[in-house]
């Protein structure tokens, strides 16, 4: 099957890298490989005790200055990923958006008329997962898109 634009989600981790390796697998068919990392919003939601208002978003420098580390240092970090399918003559495109993850990446997907999401799970099951919640099962839940989703295999 051929998809015009598939969507590569990243978060930074050599987890979620792995995803890069199916798609290498599998890269004649797509027309455009689009490289996407979201760097959600730094705050903290808490309970504000205002009638009618469920929260605030604390947000420290440490936080901010986090995120903005980590907007200068994406592009250079998509780029890398990106170099060894450009060698092999496929069409790249790098993108780095802010927000809440799962939103950013079906609304991405959504306005650039993407074909496929690929994204990996990290695998968190039980309490964890409760706690943690999982995006790649949103993602499959929610986009109304085809999604290839994978579970890396984590180092012992």
């Amino acid at each position: 099957m051929m998809f015009e634009k598939v969507l590569v989600c990243l978060d930074g981790s050599a987890l979620a890298e792995q995803i890069l390796s199916y798609i290498a697998g599998d890269s004649r068919s797509f027309k455009k490989i689009i490289l996407l990392k979201v760097i959600a919003a730094p705050g903290v939601d808490i309970p504000i005790g205002v009638p009618g208002e469920t929260s605030g978003t604390l947000q420290t420098k440490s936080m901010l200055d986090h995120v903005k580390k980590e907007l200068e240092e994406t592009p250079d970090y998509l780029e890398s990923r990106a170099q060894p399918f450009r060698e092999i003559g496929l069409d790249v495109e790098c993108v780095v958006l802010e927000g809440t993850p799962t939103k950013a990446i079906i609304d991405y997907a959504h306005d650039s008329d993407v074909g496929l999401i690929a994204i990996a799970t990290h695998g968190h099951s039980g309490l964890r997962h409760i706690t943690m919640g999982s995006t790649a099962e949103y993602i499959l839940k929610h986009a109304g898109l085809p999604v290839l989703m994978v579970t890396p295999k984590k180092k012992r």
